[in-house]
């Protein structure tokens, strides 16, 4: 089953979609590890934080949140988060970043998605994370899933979607550039990646929040889903470790919460209950989900 949405003409901006994301909670099992790791890598600043956890963001706005308590690092074969992504505006951030990663000795997969160039890695627990920066422009089309993962650009030729970069090509754009400097203001929380326990069930579950459908590849047991600019990656979800796993245990490093914002009407989603004026509930991978009205 494949569905596609139409091509994007420009680098769209989370702006323009129903959802975007809010903070994103991590259990880790070394706090103080885990700060000086997210803030070196990532060039997170701390931040003022009344509630529970060590808030870590930018500037303006808090995006990752981290809370002591796991006894073990990740482990398979669990659901829960695959990966979080950090988005990036511009080319020279990407690149800067990238330079930042190698600077550090953190070993680093640069990945040209066509649709998207980004940069994969762990945390010391083992917790994925990904620097996306999204270009929807370069992308064309589909071609036949049933043979693979295909992707064409706007020049017609083929691309598998998860290619290796060109890391001096993409040093280049960093030249004269601060690679320890904060990240910059305007990044933002990009996307999610779940493993689930089914496709179908979550991508009807999530279809509620306001999501929708934009790549489901059964055959390879992978969906991706938008929330209104075309083309643009804002969650994804798999099985890749297999169907019909439980929940990551409570004293495993991982997902334990994620804030989402709606910038239209709010969703009346029949799997969130009314706390005041925020929707709560658990999603299909067993992570606890809140759902405010966007500022």
């Amino acid at each position: 089953m494949l569905n596609t949405v139409p091509v994007a003409d420009t680098n769209l901006s989370p702006q323009t979609d129903r959802l975007s994301w809010g903070q994103v909670e991590l259990r880790v099992t070394d706090l103080d590890r885990a700060i000086a790791f997210w803030s070196s890598a990532l060039g997170l600043i701390q931040r003022d934080h009344t509630a529970p956890g060590i808030a870590l963001g930018k500037r303006d706005r808090t995006l990752i949140v981290l809370h002591p308590g796991a006894q073990t690092p990740v482990k398979a074969p669990f659901t829960g988060m695959y990966h979080v992504a950090i988005g990036v505006r511009s080319q020279a951030e990407f690149s800067r970043m990238l330079a930042r990663l190698i600077h550090l000795n953190i070993q680093v997969g640069p990945t040209d998605h066509l649709m998207a160039k980004s940069l994969y890695f762990h945390d010391p627990d083992g917790l994925e994370i990904e620097i996306t920066y999204e270009t929807p422009e370069r992308f064309s089309h589909f071609g036949n899933m049933s043979k693979g993962l295909t992707l064409y650009d706007v020049n017609g030729n083929a691309h598998s979607g998860r290619g290796p970069l060109d890391v001096r090509a993409e040093l280049a754009h960093a030249t004269g550039a601060d690679p320890l400097a904060p990240l910059a203001d305007d990044s933002y929380l990009a996307h999610l990646h779940f493993k689930v326990p089914a496709l179908e069930p979550a991508l009807d579950w999530f279809e509620t929040l306001g999501f929708e459908r934009h790549l489901t590849l059964n055959a390879w047991g992978f969906a991706d889903m938008g929330a209104g600019a075309p083309n643009t990656h804002r969650l994804a979800m798999n099985i890749w470790a297999g169907p019909n796993n439980p929940p990551t245990p409570k004293n495993m490093a991982g997902l334990v919460h994620y804030e989402l914002f709606t910038h239209g009407e709010m969703t009346a989603s029949p799997h969130l209950h009314q706390d005041g004026d925020v929707l709560r509930g658990t999603d299909p991978a067993g992570v606890a989900v809140s759902l405010r009205t966007g500022k």
